[in-house]
C-alpha cells in the first residue's frame, strides 16, 4: 500500500512498542503508554483521501501481543474504534482483546426500543439498519460500554460488561463458542463406586431444594428422590418440578405394567441392554424419570408400595460420558468412528408409524455427539462431548457406510463402546424401589435392566432437554 508504513512492534521490548502508520496527508500514532494509561484517541479517524491504516486482523493481533505484555487494566478498557474496519476493539479483565464489529453491536442493542423489556425479544429491524453503521463515541463507564451511534438520531445503547463477556461473534484464544457451551457441561462420573446422588422429596417445594435436584442432574448425571410417596399423584409433582412432561408416541405420563403384546420390549420382563432412549428422535428426550410402584408375585395383585427384592428386574446405569472419556483415551481412532459416521435408528413397531433419526439429516446421526460438529475428526474429544445417542436394539439397516472397511471399523468400535460401558468399572446396577424415583440424564447416562419375575408397576415420564437446561438457569445451576 503507497504510502504506508508496517504495523510493527519495537525490538525493544513491550515498554517501547508503538502501532504506527503513516498515511500521505496525516499520520496517527499510537503508542503502548497511550493504550495503558486509556488515553489513546477514541475513535480514530482517518482521512478520506489517505490510503487506509492497517486495521482488522492486524490490528487484533497486534493488540493482542501488547495486552498479554503489559500490565491488564483494573476494568475493562476500550482499545480502539476502527472506524475503517467498523470495528471497536475491547481489552477485558480476562487480558484478552475481543472484537466486536459495529454493525453486530447496534444490531444487539439492549435498550428498551431495541430489545423488549421483560421477553427480550428483539425489537428492531435489522434489515432496516444501515450496514455501514458506524459508532460515532464510545466511552467505558462502570455500568458497561457506552455506545453513540452515526445514525442520523444519535441512537444510544449500553452493552454491560458482563454481557460482553458472554457474547462475541468470533472465537478468541481464551474462550471461544465451544468452550463457552462447555463451561456450563462440567460434570462429575457416576460409577459403582460413588455415592449415590440424592435428594428429598419434600424439598422440591422451595427453591433451594430444586436446584439441589437441578445441580445433582447436571454434575452426576441422575438422582434418586428419597421419601418420594408411592403414587402416581407424587410421581406427577414431581415431573413438575422438573418441567413440562413430553408427550410421545408412549403418552405423556407412564403408569404400566408388562404386556403380552408391547409396543416397546420395555414393557417386557426381559433383559434390556444399556441404551439410551428415544435414539431415533431427530431430539432425542432430556430426561426420563422411573418410578417403581410394586413389584409382588404373579400369584397375587401387588399394592402400591408392596416389593419383593427376590423377583430380580435391577436397574442398571453406565456415565456414557465416563465411559467416552475411556474410550477415547483406549482408542481414539474408535472414538473418531463412532462421533463421525451417522447412524440410522428407528423405531418400527408403534402404531403410530415408524420413527426414525433421519429428518434433519438423511443418513441419521453419529453415536458421540459434540458441541462444534463442524471441528475436524481429530479435535473431538470428550471435552466437548454433549450427548450419547446409543441403542443398538433400534439401530436400522437404513444406516449407511462410506466403505466396507469403514463399516468393519464401525462394528469394531461399538464393540470396545459396549464392553467398556458394560465392565464393572461403568456399570452401576441398582434396586429401585418403592419411594425413590430415579431421574436420569438421557443424553448422557444409559440404562438398562434385568429380567425379572412377577407384576411389576412402573411410573414415570420425559422431560424435554431445553425445558431442563432453562430450569438449570433459572434455578442459577448453570
Amino acid at each position: 500500500m503507497s504510502g504506508l508504513s508496517p504495523l510493527r512492534r519495537s525490538c525493544c521490548g513491550p515498554s517501547r512498542l508503538t502501532l504506527r502508520w503513516q498515511a500521505s496527508s496525516r499520520r496517527t500514532l499510537l503508542t503502548a503508554r497511550h493504550v495503558q494509561q486509556g488515553t489513546a484517541p477514541l475513535p480514530i479517524r482517518c482521512s478520506r483521501s489517505a490510503p487506509r491504516a492497517p486495521t482488522g486482523s492486524c490490528l487484533f493481533s497486534a493488540y493482542r501481543r501488547l495486552i498479554s505484555s503489559s500490565a491488564r487494566p483494573a476494568t475493562p478498557k476500550v482499545l480502539i474504534n476502527d472506524i475503517a474496519s467498523q470495528e471497536v476493539l475491547v481489552e477485558l479483565d480476562s487480558g484478552e482483546a475481543a472484537r466486536y464489529p459495529s454493525f453486530w453491536l447496534r444490531d444487539h442493542c439492549l435498550c428498551e426500543t431495541c430489545s423488549h423489556p421483560h421477553t427480550h425479544q428483539r425489537q428492531l429491524d435489522t434489515f432496516a439498519l444501515d450496514p455501514s453503521t458506524k459508532a460515532a463515541s464510545i466511552a467505558p463507564t462502570s455500568d458497561g460500554l457506552e455506545i453513540i451511534w452515526a445514525d442520523g438520531d444519535a441512537h444510544r445503547s449500553l452493552f454491560p460488561w458482563s454481557w460482553l463477556r458472554e457474547h462475541s461473534p468470533f472465537p478468541s484464544s481464551k474462550l471461544n463458542a465451544t468452550q463457552r457451551h462447555q463451561a456450563t457441561r462440567h460434570w462429575t462420573p457416576f460409577l459403582p463406586s460413588s455415592p449415590r446422588p440424592q435428594t428429598s422429596f419434600e424439598t422440591l417445594t422451595s427453591q433451594s431444594g430444586r436446584a439441589s435436584l437441578f445441580s445433582q442432574i447436571q454434575t452426576h448425571g441422575l438422582a434418586f428422590i428419597s421419601n418420594t410417596p408411592p403414587s402416581p399423584e407424587a410421581t406427577i409433582e414431581l415431573l413438575n418440578a422438573l418441567g413440562p412432561i413430553r408427550h410421545t408416541h408412549y403418552g405423556g405420563f407412564w403408569d404400566f405394567t408388562s404386556v403380552a403384546n408391547p409396543i416397546d420390549t420395555a414393557y417386557t420382563n426381559l433383559s434390556l441392554p444399556l441404551h439410551t432412549d428415544t435414539t431415533y428422535f431427530n431430539d432425542p428426550c432430556g430426561l426420563q424419570l422411573f418410578h417403581l410402584l410394586s413389584h409382588g408375585p404373579s400369584s397375587t395383585t401387588p399394592q402400591p408400595a408392596d416389593f419383593d427384592a427376590t423377583l430380580g428386574g435391577e436397574s442398571t446405569f453406565s456415565d456414557g460420558f465416563a465411559a467416552a472419556d475411556a474410550l477415547y483415551r483406549t482408542d481414539k481412532a474408535a472414538y473418531e468412528l463412532l462421533s463421525t459416521i451417522p447412524i440410522v435408528f428407528a423405531a418400527e413397531g408403534s402404531p403410530a408409524g415408524p420413527f426414525r433419526n433421519n429428518a434433519l439429516h438423511i443418513q441419521g446421526g453419529p453415536v458421540l455427539n459434540h458441541a462444534d460438529p463442524s471441528m475436524r475428526p481429530n479435535a473431538l474429544s470428550p471435552s466437548t462431548l454433549t450427548q450419547v445417542r446409543w441403542n443398538n436394539c433400534d439401530r436400522s439397516p437404513l444406516t449407511v457406510f462410506p466403505s466396507h472397511s469403514v463399516m468393519l471399523g464401525w462394528y469394531r468400535a461399538a464393540k470396545l463402546w459396549k464392553e467398556i460401558l458394560e465392565s464393572g468399572e461403568f456399570e452401576v446396577q441398582v434396586k429401585l424401589r418403592p419411594g425413590e424415583p430415579v431421574v436420569f440424564d438421557n443424553w448422557r447416562v444409559l440404562h438398562g435392566r434385568k429380567a425379572f419375575e412377577g407384576k411389576r408397576r412402573m411410573c414415570g415420564a420425559y422431560t424435554a432437554m431445553d425445558d431442563f437446561r432453562a430450569g438449570a438457569q433459572a434455578l442459577g445451576v448453570v
